[in-house]
């Protein structure tokens, strides 16, 4: 075959001459370009993950506005159950409103020094309680200190029965003593 037998080819059949070069090219350029389809794959699935990302945020965004305001309000009302560790009166003023509301008697309340390793924006600070009182009282009074103004975690809690008060013969009731290891969440 000479090149004057292709020119007469091509001109006998010039529309599948021109098909047969188009597809001769579409091969050489998807050989060429094929290392790159894995390429471009990886980089629309990634950029599938982040529109499918930011979707999920636009739809969980629709109630943001109420949601910061329940949690500036939840934040304000837990700012206000924290104690401070600076202010010792206050802090043991608590404690003596929980001795009358509950009509047992404070033995002892020390507030403990705070631990060395106390980092962070909220610490326990630690006290020292001893209440007397009948077991009702007594038990009013934990209850109260559980579920009371400030966080409170109990650590330690000893029960004893009081020693032979006159008291407790006289009532029909006996004594307890309770001694507590406790902390309430505060702020150094």
């Amino acid at each position: 075959m000479t090149f004057a037998d292709i020119l007469a080819r091509i001109k006998k059949q010039p529309v599948g001459f021109a098909c047969g070069l188009i597809c001769v090219l579409c091969a050489g350029w998807l050989y060429y370009r094929g290392d790159e389809f894995d390429q471009r794959q990886a980089a629309l699935k990634a950029i599938s993950e982040k529109a499918a990302v930011i979707k999920s945020n636009v739809g969980f965004a629709k109630n943001l506005p109420e949601q910061v305001a329940e949690l500036q309000v939840s934040s304000k009302e837990m700012e206000g159950r924290l104690v401070r560790a600076g202010q010792l009166a206050v802090n043991l003023q608590y404690f003596y409103k929980l001795e009358a509301e509950n009509e047992v008697k404070l033995l002892d309340v020390r507030q403990n020094p705070l631990p060395r390793n106390a980092k962070g924006l909220y610490v326990g600070i630690p006290y020292n309680v001893n209440v007397q009182g009948t077991y009702k009282q007594v038990m009013a009074f934990l209850q109260r200190l559980e579920a009371g103004k400030h966080f409170c975690r109990i650590n330690v809690a000893t029960f004893t029965k009081a020693g032979g008060g006159s008291e407790s013969s006289q009532t029909g009731s006996s004594l307890m003593t309770l001694a507590l290891t406790l902390e309430l969440l505060g702020q150094p």
